[in-house]
């Protein structure tokens, strides 16, 4: 990693960001036969770029003018893809923050950037938001008008995308406490795509739940679809609240969570949103739990060693699941995974001792369900919790309780593991390898630091895309997929 500052000449940081030799893929990986992976791990901020046009650019102008191109860089699983915004003829200090993606649903991604001071990343009112349009023949990328809030804040965990069907448009929700009015009472914020504005609805889930003290926090939107345009808001404690956007009258449901796994005395406890995830799976409401385990005494300075971990699915119909409730499908420990001659890429992780030890002894979180197969799971792995430069992504075929694939990831942005990615099928709509031909070589990406970390300006050298035999193996979440439809060549040619 290098860094830099606002004085730093854009030739300095190019030759900062020079990619290590020892990244390259395999060169057969370039003769193998591949096709766009039906989804894929995005990562959640976007990278600056100086230039980064492929055939899934897309262009549009802010609302202040300023031209503004989109790119987006697939690669299959576990290995994470990403996405870089350019502003041609703007410096790229300019930006307050990453761009970050806020939702997406199939060929829709929901992109938000601000320009100017810091400050203005946490203002809805000076922020851009925009709307990609993911085709085979020429993506799209619209502006559309920011929310208006009364707090001068737009949550994004409480936002999410549904895709109408029947003519092509689109809707953009987000439920939001009515924090004036009470815990059980809510505002659900739409945008109907081509309108000149958001609607308010006001909604309340007075009689649908009866405990004084109940609360919903949203950490996750899941669209479930259907005639009825249907979304859920997650709380990952407690439940998931649906709502139909396309009746002609909207209103709440509730649907509790299933009972947690059984608590142990070794047990991490504290914020479970990087120990769970939810998602429409083959249709069917998909959702994982974790628990981690770590050594006793070893807790010192906010990190600990780790001593396994366990994982386990549940799964409901999206129609009227409060009648059939939650079904239990399967649970794995770290102790219990299989590494076998299957498994692709194993010798990417650090060897802690046997197979199952360095398994058990990586701090292992952020589990993302594929969207292609029922059994398989990604998780994020560390072997120091604070690490903020070296992680890995695991393929977990839960049915099968063995290790499917590895890949390394750039943890440069993620503070412990926490939220660095999200599961997306945007790939399978994305253009194919005829029309990326190019020279795509990736040139270095300038990001402004998160906040957790010191407030300076740094440059990132490529993300790592290290992996194994493509060609082989395929590198894919479900035997029967295959690769990615891109020449990694031309990224690093």
């Amino acid at each position: 990693m290098g860094t830099g500052d606002e004085s730093d000449g854009w030739s300095d940081w190019e030759e900062k960001t020079i990619m290590d030799e020892s990244l390259r893929p395999p060169t057969h990986v370039a003769t193998a036969a591949m096709t766009t992976p039906p989804w894929v791990l995005l990562e959640c901020d976007a990278y600056i770029a100086t230039n980064h046009g492929n055939a899934t650019t897309a262009t549009s102008r802010t609302r202040s003018g300023h031209p503004i191109e989109v790119s987006f860089w697939a690669a299959p699983p576990p290995r994470v893809s990403y996405m870089c915004v350019h502003c041609p003829g703007l410096d790229p200090h300019k930006f307050a923050a990453e761009p970050t993606i806020i939702a997406t649903e199939a060929d829709l991604v929901l992109l938000r950037l601000a320009l100017g001071p810091r400050d203005d990343s946490f203002k809805t009112s000076r922020q851009d938001y925009f709307i990609y349009h993911a085709s085979s023949t020429a993506p799209k990328l619209s502006l559309i008008p920011p929310p208006v809030l009364l707090d001068n804040r737009f949550i994004d965990k409480q936002v999410g995308i549904l895709r109408c069907l029947d003519d092509g448009t689109y809707i953009v929700a987000a439920l939001c406490s009515a924090f004036k009015r009470g815990d059980l009472d809510y505002v659900l914020h739409l945008y109907r795509s081509g309108a000149d504005a958001w609607t308010c609805h006001p909604l309340s889930i007075h009689g649908l739940v009866f405990d004084p003290s109940f609360s919903h926090v949203t950490s996750k939107v899941i669209t479930v679809g259907g005639e009825a345009g249907t979304m859920g808001w997650v709380d990952i404690n407690d439940g998931i609240l649906f709502c139909d956007l396309l009746r002609d009258t909207a209103e709440l449901r509730y649907l509790p969570l299933p009972p947690p796994l059984e608590h142990k005395d070794d047990m991490i406890v504290g914020c479970p949103g990087p120990l769970r995830d939810f998602a429409l799976v083959q249709g069917r409401i998909k959702y994982i739990e974790m628990q981690v385990h770590v050594r006793p005494g070893s807790t010192i300075n906010g990190t600990y060693a780790s001593q396994g971990w366990v994982a386990a699915t549940w799964s409901a119909p999206p129609t009227n699941p409060w009648k059939q409730g939650w079904r239990h499908d399967c649970q794995i420990s770290a102790s219990h995974l299989a590494v076998d001659h299957n498994t692709m890429n194993f010798e990417l992780l650090p060897k802690l001792g046997t197979p199952q030890q360095t398994l058990e002894r990586l701090h292992v979180g952020l589990p993302k369900l594929s969207l292609h197969s029922d059994d398989i799971v990604c998780f994020m792995a560390k072997v120091d919790l604070w690490d903020d430069q070296n992680a890995w992504v695991l393929a977990v075929d839960m049915k099968n309780k063995r290790l499917k694939d590895v890949a390394e990831f750039g943890a440069g942005r993620t503070l412990g593991i926490s939220s660095a990615y999200i599961s997306t099928r945007i790939s399978d709509y994305l253009p194919t390898a005829p029309g990326l031909k190019g020279n795509l070589k990736r040139r270095g990406v300038m990001l402004t630091v998160p906040s957790h970390k010191k407030q300076t300006r740094v440059v990132l050298s490529n993300p790592s895309w290290k992996g194994g035999d493509q060609q082989n193996s395929g590198t894919s979440m479900d035997d029967k997929e295959d690769n990615m439809d891109l020449d990694l060549d031309m990224f690093f040619g």
